[in-house]
């Protein structure tokens, strides 16, 4: 699938807000997040709020570079709309190998976890989000994530 169908797919599915691409890379992990985080200032969501996404969308980003991606280069494409219901839409995109990060529980790789701190892993993600949905189309991942402001869970960052 093209940048411009899986474009076509977001826009059909939400009303497009914003999007990025960038090198699937650890070092590029800080411009993504950057990203998100204006969009949720954007729309509203506290700061509690914003760093529960953001530890769920840095795992899965980590899981991309490692899992997807391996050792060869590539790209993550991230866009933000609305779902048909209000929420906050947030698509990670790529072209590398299937790494369904919801069919395991499996502590993602560099992920230590310390004192206080939740490791990264799917149940993570899962107990931070709404909703989150994999798919594999055309050999492309697709990750979303929809998220509302509230906040979930208690003490979940």
């Amino acid at each position: 699938m093209t940048d411009h169908e899986t474009d076509r797919q977001i826009a059909q599915e939400s009303s497009v807000i914003g999007e990025i691409s960038r090198p699937a890379a650890m070092a590029a992990l800080p411009d993504l997040c950057d990203f998100i985080a204006s969009v949720e200032r954007q729309e509203g969501f506290s700061d509690e709020r914003i760093a529960q996404i953001e530890s769920a969308f840095i795992a899965a980003l980590e899981n991309v570079v490692v899992r997807a991606y391996g050792r060869r280069s590539g790209e993550v494409r991230v866009s933000c709309g609305h779902d048909n219901w209000g929420k906050l839409l947030i698509a990670i995109s790529d072209d590398g190998e299937p790494a369904n990060i919801l069919l395991a529980d499996a502590t993602f790789a560099g992920e230590e976890g310390g004192e206080g701190r939740m490791r990264a892993s799917a149940r993570l993600i899962k107990r931070l989000i709404d909703n989150i949905e994999y798919k594999r189309v055309n050999r492309e991942n697709i990750l979303t994530f929809f998220v509302s402001g509230e906040l979930r869970g208690k003490n979940s960052v």
